[in-house]
């Protein structure tokens, strides 16, 4: 399942980290450019480029709805 966001700002970076990792699934973020990253690594996620909306990636719905919700509050 795949969900488009837009990030804007460190802070929306930090909940989803913290979402991805109270998760047993695997939640990834793909950026425009075909980078990937996992959710719960917030290195991986300050390497990606948020000047464009990202995709995230899971197996898990709930997963997924997690970190979205995560991401907009």
């Amino acid at each position: 399942m795949i969900e488009r966001v837009r990030v804007s700002n460190i802070n929306q970076i930090n909940k989803i980290v913290n979402a991805a990792s109270g998760l047993n699934s695997d939640v990834g973020i793909h950026d425009a450019n075909g980078q990937i990253a996992d959710a719960k690594s917030l290195l991986g996620l300050l390497r990606l480029d948020y000047s464009r909306p990202v995709e995230v990636v899971s197996e898990n719905a709930r997963a997924l709805r997690a970190c979205v919700r995560a991401c907009m509050a």
